[in-house]
């Protein structure tokens, strides 16, 4: 199911209805500053396992965890080195993934694999994004949408491919 929402305006109605699904463990598809995304709530057990399966990927593959500021991303790693902050101020929000060491703050299951305690951290521009990460309570685990070696785009596509999944 599509769930159509003003690009320029969202409907704030519309996106706590997403939050609220979100917090229950469902998984949704989000347009990212980049391509669409698998998104779940961080602290979702259930729905984190479901980007898992629904991408077909190890569990031991990093997700990037999205966060409405850097008050927020800096409570998930363990220190923001000085130019990494200053970077971070300067290119963010933005399409771009910082590789961070996460501390206990981060829900286990958005980095499942225990060799690698690093996380990508994003704090995106995309206004829809930006809107939501505003008003839910909390952070949002995601990976892009990649299926045969290329990048799904067309939301017509993801229907097909993710909407046969969800009922199957």
């Amino acid at each position: 199911m599509i769930l159509h929402l003003h690009p320029a305006n969202p409907e704030k109605r519309k996106l706590k209805e997403i939050s609220e699904g979100l917090l229950d463990g469902a998984v949704y598809i989000f347009p990212t500053d980049t391509v669409y995304a698998l998104a779940a709530d961080s602290n979702s057990k259930k729905g984190v396992e479901k980007l898992y399966d629904l991408k077909e990927i190890s569990k031991n593959k990093p997700l990037s965890i999205l966060c409405p500021d850097i008050s927020t991303a800096a409570g998930l790693v363990e220190y923001i080195p000085n130019d990494a902050f200053r970077l971070m101020k300067k290119i963010t929000p933005g399409p771009f993934t910082f590789i961070l060491r996460a501390n206990r703050n981060v829900p286990r299951i958005s980095f499942s694999n225990s060799k690698n305690k690093n996380i990508g951290i994003r704090i995106p521009e995309n206004l829809l994004l930006s809107e939501f990460l505003s008003l839910h309570p909390g952070t949002i685990t995601s990976t892009s949408v990649f299926s045969n070696d290329e990048y799904l785009t067309d939301i017509d596509d993801l229907e097909k491919i993710y909407g046969m999944k969800r009922k199957a």
